[in-house]
């Protein structure tokens, strides 16, 4: 499922150009990080004035330069304490030409290390992710400020399945297309804003895949979180329990056997989780049966593999309840 991204040698010269100067020195070497589900180029640059990790995208995929904007804006209002690279600057380019940007540049600190090692999953590794979820929980954010309220976003998938009964649906648990009705009922835009409501920092795309870097520090490894632009402000299990379909998906433990090994915070609603495995599960099946979105062909085996994840883990979460 890892993708190829371009390396640095592949961006036009002019762009490469205002990098090194925005930078402050010519550039002497590059690292070209693959995976991810976005176009575009993540590097880590040398120079004489040291390293930086740049995330660069031509406004041709209009998405991808959209999210490079919006994390910005995210990257730089983390809560101190937050184990997250610091953010430095965004650089918007015009083509050679003139007119509108045609390019976004967003740099931030190296972090050094490696990825979590996941073929196979290591489960200390696993552990640090999940304990990750739970540090970046434990951050509040103001009402009101540059992240957005995870709650007021509902998700239609649960109804949209329910009304259009697609035949792509046969492909998955027969258990699926006949609880539709059932999960569209626990997944109602009034219960969703009650599950998902809080005040806590949520990272919103927290996988091994791309947005986890494993570094080493007084002796110990731990988890970091890179890649910003989908943080929200919301309840705090969310980023814990959003990872786990991708994890089970990979060749991880089940979804409630790595919650037995990292545990949910205390207060956390039983039946709020529930909701959101829900949604999860309504989400991953119906976007894995769309088209494709341009420049990410890939996205709907990765959508549909999560789906196939969550359906016994919300079957066996109803059933328990």
């Amino acid at each position: 499922m890892t993708r190829v991204r371009p390396t640095w040698p592949d961006l036009p010269e002019h762009v490469r150009a205002a990098i090194a100067a925005q930078v402050g020195s010519s550039i002497t070497g590059w690292t070209s990080h693959d995976g991810g589900y976005s176009p575009g180029w993540a590097l880590s640059l040398e120079s004489a004035t040291g390293m930086v990790f740049v995330k660069v995208a031509s406004t041709e995929h209009a998405v991808a330069a959209r999210l490079h904007r919006r994390e910005a804006v995210h990257a730089a209002a983390l809560p101190d304490g937050v184990p997250a690279p610091a953010f430095r600057w965004i650089l918007e380019l015009p083509d050679v030409e003139g007119g509108d940007p045609a390019w976004v540049v967003i740099a931030s600190d190296v972090v050094s290390g490696r990825a979590p090692r996941t073929e196979p999953w290591d489960l200390d590794d696993l552990d640090r992710l999940q304990h990750l979820a739970r540090r970046i929980a434990q951050h509040e954010v103001p009402d009101g400020g540059p992240f957005p309220v995870f709650a007021e976003h509902t998700w239609p998938e649960a109804a949209l399945l329910a009304d259009e009964r697609p035949a792509g649906l046969a492909a998955y648990d027969p258990w699926l297309a006949k609880n539709l009705d059932r999960i569209a009922g626990i997944v109602t835009p009034e219960r969703q804003l009650e599950a998902f409501a809080g005040r806590h920092l949520v990272h919103g795309d927290l996988r091994a895949d791309n947005a986890v870097v494993v570094r080493r520090a007084d002796g110990v490894e731990e988890a970091v979180a890179v890649d910003w632009p989908h943080s929200v402000r919301g309840a705090q299990f969310l980023d814990q329990t959003g990872m786990l379909p991708a994890v089970h998906a990979g060749g991880g433990p089940a979804p409630e056997d790595v919650l037995e090994r990292t545990s949910l915070p205390a207060d956390v609603d039983h039946e709020a989780v529930t909701v959101w495995v829900a949604v999860l599960t309504a989400y991953f099946a119906r976007s894995s049966l769309l088209d494709p979105p341009p420049g990410i062909p890939h996205v709907r085996a990765f959508q549909r593999i999560q789906a196939e994840a969550c359906v016994p883990w919300l079957r066996d979460r109803l059933s328990a309840g």
